[in-house]
């Protein structure tokens, strides 16, 4: 079902957004995403990394996650990096079993195939992950807990998948090229 182009409103929810500068780190004129989690920040951006941040700024952790990487969504355990330049996403493990911040995150897979194309955001339902395929004009899902990838859809012609949020039931996915929200 396609909403009302008013509802794209409703991707303002969430923990991701975008920055220039964050504390006293300096960033390139990229696109950096961002992620609040517990008490460290998470970026991703400029220089192909997931940087973990202490309350200060200062860089304590880092980890390569490929190449142009945008948007990426916390599922409680993992954070999902979709790879705009490499047709992947990136799971990196940031907390253990208990839900503990783990000092040193590293990348637990790279996801390939599933219908990637462009993958340039995701968002997460409380049970899977929902990555937006730009060029693809598709979605691509997975399931978070074990990352067993479970198909992709196509939006139409040149709709262009942007963004989505859910309510932890559906996701809500604008549709850049037609200026409309999906309901998924």
């Amino acid at each position: 079902m396609i909403l009302a182009r008013a509802s794209i409103l409703l991707l303002l929810m969430g923990l991701l957004f975008e920055a220039a500068h964050l504390g006293s780190l300096s960033v390139s004129s990229r696109r950096l995403a961002t992620l609040l989690l517990t008490a460290f920040v998470l970026v991703a951006g400029g220089d192909n990394q997931l940087k973990k941040l202490n309350s200060r700024g200062s860089i304590v952790a880092s980890v390569p996650v490929g190449l142009s990487p945008f948007h990426p969504v916390f599922d409680g355990t993992n954070i999902w990096v979709p790879c705009f330049d490499h047709d992947t996403v990136t799971v990196v493990r940031v907390k253990d079993t208990a839900g503990n911040p783990l000092a040193s995150p590293f990348v637990l897979k790279t996801l390939i195939g599933n219908g990637l194309d462009v993958p340039f955001s995701a968002a997460f339902d409380g049970q899977r992950i929902l990555v937006m395929n730009l060029n693809g004009n598709s979605l691509s899902l997975w399931k978070a807990s074990d990352l067993t990838p479970l198909g992709s859809v196509a939006t139409g012609v040149n709709t262009r998948p942007s963004g989505a949020c859910s309510d932890g039931v559906n996701f809500f996915v604008t549709l850049s090229g037609t200026n409309q929200l999906l309901h998924f």
